[in-house]
């Protein structure tokens, strides 16, 4: 009996390995596709049970050296630095030094106040409605190119601000002005630039020896890879910026470091399980629903499991880590080529590892079948909300399906659930009609867990529009900057600091947009006159008022 149970364990470990070593074949023949001469690319670590099964570097690094990408190249991680901010601020809560429930004025005292106060956990699970910088910037005509700024500059534009996206606490808006207003409450509490309090309370004790928050730009980083976009089908840019802003991105990390990093999300660090539970917490909104994002992390599900992960978008670049918990497994992609989307093949790789798990189980957690009338009334018009962004809902061959304005075809969707469907191509992509009504929206769209939210839309005949009506002169105190808006040969068009003869498009009633996410609102008096202009963009800034 004990020779049965010996062989027996042999065998099943051989299985294992054996099943483990096809997955990973085919992991390699994935990544072929990918695998361009002397082009930038991407490093990939695939982790189980803590340990780093899986670690291959794609393409070079630098293009003029030839230096090749590997585990332990340093990559800009962008907004997976958001869980980073978001574990000193556990820290810190360790010591006592701050709470969940603090109120941002206690730290940031020259703040605003709108009213309810904005709490340390707003700031977290982006439900703080404070405006996204970046929009901001854009609408102000900041020049990215030639203008320095830092988290002075961003903490001063953002106490210039009149108003929030939405009461603290009653919605998530996904952004990049939270986490840099956390990394200067964390400096003003430690005294200490956060890149050393992260090293001394987060990185070192993990072994992450080689992470670290870019806060001084005159610095050399060895190993590093540099950002590129592709101009062409064979120019490489290599980009730079003299931005020095942090808390919300700027992190450099490799695979190797991130791979233990994954031990956090996956909840195998014995030391850190405290953080691991601050970090995933979930909180309930005033609509009932459950946020997906949690502290830094999405908390979601894929194809019925449990997955905690983010994304992030940075210059010359993207990143991806996703943890499943329960399979204590991660996926981490960290690239070079601002046109490498790692998110959905992080997605497929997991499909490799998923496919054996539970085959019949996946099989009916995916199976709904909506009638033709129920499809029906999903069909139409939207728009997003604080943004020009428009899609179409429709049905072709009784499938419903998704046509975004930049899109040039639509996307079939699939059923899940109802009024629930994912694309068919990427199920990480979820389309919510059931849920969208309590946030005072039509359709919830996730990205990966980042919601966008979309209302029916009605867009107006332009034969029925009179372009002279919007003519004329706009200020905003709130961003210092004045818009000029004039007409020329039957388009309007709009000059701002940096931006010259941008065209505006119509949309609804006494709406334009430029087709980048920037929505224009035209306000009449009681003499159907134009007297002024609300600004919105991105989904993250509402309403910066300019007057005619």
């Amino acid at each position: 009996m004990r020779l049965f149970t010996c062989l027996f364990t042999i065998l099943l470990f051989n299985c294992s390995f054996a099943q483990r070593t096809n997955e990973l074949i085919k992991v390699d023949s994935i990544l072929q596709y990918y695998t361009k001469p002397n082009a930038p690319g991407f490093s990939i670590g695939i982790i189980e049970n803590g340990k780093l099964i899986y670690c291959k570097g794609i393409g070079l690094a630098n293009l003029e050296t030839g230096t090749k990408n590997s585990g332990s190249t340093i990559f800009g991680i962008a907004s997976l630095a958001k869980q980073l901010t978001a574990a000193c601020i556990w820290s810190l809560i360790k010591e006592n030094k701050i709470s969940l429930d603090d109120d941002i004025r206690r730290y940031i005292p020259e703040f605003p106040s709108y009213g309810k106060p904005i709490l340390v956990r707003h700031m977290l699970n982006h439900t703080s409605g404070i405006r996204n910088y970046q929009a901001i910037m854009e609408l102000a005509g900041f020049d990215y190119d030639t203008e320095f700024h830092d988290n002075q500059t961003l903490l001063k534009l953002a106490c210039q601000q009149k108003g929030l996206n939405s009461i603290p606490g009653e919605k998530v808006l996904y952004g990049n002005t939270a986490y840099t207003l956390l990394a200067i409450i964390i400096e003003r509490i430690t005294g200490q630039n956060l890149d050393a309090y992260a090293k001394d309370k987060i990185f070192l004790p993990l072994g992450m020896n080689h992470t670290f928050y870019r806060t001084d730009l005159t610095s050399t980083i060895p190993n590093r890879a540099l950002g590129y976009v592709q101009n062409d089908t064979t120019r490489f840019e290599h980009l730079t910026s003299n931005q020095n802003t942090y808390g919300a991105g700027s992190v450099g990390s490799s695979i190797e470091d991130l791979a233990i990093w994954s031990t956090i999300l996956t909840g195998l660090h014995p030391d850190f399980l405290d953080l691991t539970k601050f970090l995933t917490t979930v909180e309930t909104l005033p609509s009932g629903d459950i946020a997906k994002y949690a502290r830094g992390v999405m908390v979601d599900e894929y194809k019925n499991k449990k997955t905690v992960h983010h994304s992030g978008y940075g210059l010359g670049g993207q990143s991806q880590i996703i943890a499943l918990p329960e399979l204590k497994l991660a996926v981490i992609i960290l690239t070079n080529l601002d046109a490498i989307d790692p998110s959905p093949l992080s997605y497929t790789i997991l499909d490799l590892f998923l496919h054996l798990q539970n085959k019949e189980l996946l099989k009916s957690a995916q199976t709904f079948h909506h009638k033709k009338r129920a499809l029906m009334k999903y069909v139409g018009q939207y728009q997003e909300l604080n943004s020009d962004m428009k899609m179409e809902i429709l049905i072709e061959n009784d499938t419903l399906k998704a046509l975004g304005s930049q899109g040039k075809k639509s996307i079939p969707l699939k059923s899940i659930g109802k009024g629930k469907f994912v694309r068919s191509n990427n199920s990480s992509v979820l389309y919510d009609f059931s849920s969208a009504k309590k946030e005072q929206a039509d359709l919830m769209v996730y990205f990966g867990g980042t919601p966008f939210y979309f209302s029916k839309a009605q867009f107006i005949d332009v034969k029925t529009i009179h372009l002279t009506d919007y003519v004329g002169h706009y200020y905003s105190d709130e961003l210092s900057v004045a818009y000029d808006l004039y007409i020329e040969n039957g388009t309007l068009y709009v000059n701002y600091p940096n931006h010259n003869k941008t065209k505006l498009t119509a949309g609804q009633k006494d709406e334009f947009g430029n087709g980048q996410r920037i929505l224009y609102h035209f306000v009449r008096n009681e003499e159907h006159e134009v007297v002024k202009l609300y600004l919105s963009a991105e989904g993250t800034v509402k309403n910066i008022e300019f007057i005619k």
